[in-house]
């Protein structure tokens, strides 16, 4: 499931940077995302499509930027929350 979360993680965040005005290059997997630029308003754009597409809820206090940093960050922060959230 990893790779169709990666891949579904990936199109979301360029669909927010997009529709923010940034373009993004290639993003590899540890790289620091607010160099492509998420900032604090494509970070909350992004969680709450997070949130949609996978069924997954956080609480204000879940939500950490370090989390968020990278894109195996995401991946397995999404991971964990629906294990959590099926078990």
């Amino acid at each position: 499931m990893t790779n169709e979360i990666r891949e579904k993680v990936m199109e979301m965040l360029v669909d927010v940077l997009a529709e923010e005005g940034e373009g993004i290059g290639e993003i590899g997997p540890d790289d620091d995302l607010s160099e492509f630029g998420v900032n604090s308003m494509t970070f909350i754009r992004l969680v709450l499509a997070l949130e949609m597409e996978f069924g997954v809820s956080w609480e204000d206090d879940d939500l950490q930027y370090q989390n968020f940093l990278t894109l195996n960050n995401i991946i397995r922060y999404v991971e964990a929350t629906m294990a959590s959230t099926s078990a």
